[in-house]
Order: structure tokens, then sequence, then C-alpha cells
């Protein structure tokens, strides 16, 4: 019989720890560490041999949530064939995502003076975004900036509709991208008959 190192397993607990925090302060960011504990089914001592207070754990799930989401879209982006393809890619994947989004995200002041909070200046949807215009997917009389702030609030919108059970994640991802690029004045034939 063969045992699992123990760093595989503390590394695993420590992941499972770090991600209940995400998901829970998604929710609520006043939410005790017991709480945390519950989600990641561990107890509250396991809890506080990883992380010695709620900064610690604050912190690492800060961490987290910012590489994950940097990795995840630089991967959603790569094949593929056009910038609208890139725009969709992006966002089922940032929708995907919502709870680190909703950490990150939900209050602007949230993370203020933290060490470990990283304010990059986001230039790779501005660019996309830039590059979609030009391929006429994406109206030109916008300003990029006005598009890249519609672009994230749908993408706000449907994390939230997830974390609410309003929406299922496909279908939320669904309605995103097709409200990013279509609006969501009625068709035509879907209009009701005013004459």
């Amino acid at each position: 019989m063969t045992t699992e190192p123990e760093s595989g397993v503390r590394t695993r607990t420590r992941q499972a720890i770090v991600s209940a925090a995400i998901a829970e302060w998604a929710r609520d960011f006043a939410a005790p560490l017991n709480a945390i504990a519950e989600r990641a089914d561990v107890s509250r001592s396991t809890l506080h041999r990883y992380f010695v207070d709620r900064q610690s754990l604050v912190d690492a799930a800060l961490r987290e949530a910012q590489e994950v989401l940097d990795n995840q879209s630089a991967a959603a982006v790569s094949g593929c064939g056009s910038a609208r393809e890139e725009l969709e890619s992006l966002m089922r994947v940032l929708v995907d995502f919502g709870d680190i989004l909703i950490f990150l995200f939900a209050d602007p002041n949230r993370f203020a003076g933290n060490a470990e909070w990283i304010e990059a200046e986001d230039e790779m949807l501005p660019e996309i975004i830039r590059r979609a215009q030009a391929e006429g997917a994406v109206a030109d009389d916008v300003e990029p900036s006005w598009v890249v702030g519609v672009y994230y609030s749908i993408c706000y919108v449907a994390a939230s509709a997830i974390a609410a059970d309003e929406l299922s994640r496909l279908r939320s991802a669904d309605v995103a991208v097709r409200t990013f690029f279509h609006g969501v004045a009625a068709s035509p034939t879907t209009r009701p008959d005013t004459h």
C-alpha cells in the first residue's frame, strides 16, 4: 500500500481553504473564518494551522485570485482566430470564474493598502477591443474605454447572477456574450405590434 506524501495532502488542504475563502468572501466579505472552514470541510483549528489569522488568509486568497484570473485570461485568448473570438472566450472565462471576479472587484476599496494587491493597468482588453473595432465586430465610433467598462460590467452582472442562483454558469455566459455583442433590444421579429 502506498501513501501520498504529506506535502501533497498539505497542498490540497491549503488550496481547499483558499478556494473556500474566495467563494465565501465573494458572497460576504464579512464572513467569519469558521464559515470558511466549514465550506473547506476542515476544522477551525486546521484552518489556523495554515493561516494564523484572517489577514493572512485574505492575502493568500488575493494572491491566488489574481494569479488564477491572469493565467485563465491569457489562456482564454490563446489560439483564437479573431478579436471577436478572443472577446467571447475571455468573457466566458471571466463569468466562469465569477467568484474570483466578485471577490476582487465587488468593492473597489477592499484591498486598498494591501501589499498583495496589484493594480495593474489593463492593457489586454483595450487592445483586443481596438482590433475588434478594426475587424468590424465592435462599433468603431465608441471609445474603447467605454466598451471596456460595458464589457466588465456585463461580466460582473453575469457572475452575480450565478452567485445568486438565478442562472446556470452556461446560461449566464451565453446571455453575457449575447448582451455584449447584440445589446438587449428586441429583434424586429419579436417586437410587439404597436399598430
